[in-house]
């Protein structure tokens, strides 16, 4: 597969049936849809891998849990870095060995160039070591290739706790906005937008709260 190839844009978010297990149209899958919110556009998935076959393995899980999505695979570095800039993918979905490229070195640049999108590794060799390893470097989880049908609920999930972080810092921009006016005296507007956001801003922090894993 081409460096930079749209990988896919399921539309409806489902796929056709694929060998290995995966399940067809017809048959529940994960709830990756459930957990991934992007109104309004589809998901856009970053794919780090060298193997066509496994790329659209990935794609074919994610399509058939119901994830409305777009994606573009990529093998190298320097399709990996304008893909960073040009695609600005909402998760990026990496193997761990490449040729002449690794997921780690992947990761390495997501987390100088990109730190708030979710990375999750797709790789058949990785051992535990290795995997606590890369999560310490910053990525959100990983996925083994003989066992696949965790992808689209890594996938999802990883998607929904980066929009509910996105949205926090969003609100409380936008409470220390109001806080400012009500220091220039616009007391009652500002009073009431802190109110609605400070309400919201608690429910986003335990929606935050209650994603994460126990420690």
């Amino acid at each position: 597969m081409n460096d930079g190839q749209q990988g896919h844009d399921p539309g409806n978010g489902r796929g056709k049936s694929a060998p290995g297990g995966v399940p067809g149209p017809g048959q529940p899958g994960p709830p990756a849809a459930d957990q991934a919110n992007l109104t309004g556009r589809l998901a856009r998935i970053l794919i780090v891998e060298d193997e066509a076959w496994d790329a659209e393995l990935a794609q074919r899980l994610l399509a058939n849990a119901g994830l409305d999505f777009t994606s573009v695979v990529v093998s190298a570095r320097a399709p990996f870095v304008q893909q960073l800039a040009s695609f600005r993918p909402d998760v990026i979905l990496s193997d761990y060995h490449l040729p002449g490229f690794s997921g780690e070195a992947a990761l390495a640049i997501a987390q100088e160039t990109c730190p708030d999108v979710p990375f999750v590794f797709w790789s058949g060799v990785l051992g535990d070591e290795a995997a606590v390893a890369l999560i310490k470097q910053g990525a959100t989880d990983y996925v083994l290739k003989d066992r696949p049908a965790r992808l689209p609920s890594v996938i999802g999930r990883a998607i929904g706790e980066a929009e509910q972080r996105a949205r926090l810092a969003h609100l409380d921009g936008q409470l220390r906005d109001a806080q400012r006016l009500a220091s220039l005296g616009q007391l009652g507007a500002a009073d009431q937008a802190m109110s609605l956001i400070q309400q919201l801003l608690t429910v986003a922090r335990q929606e935050v709260t209650s994603a994460e894993p126990p420690a």
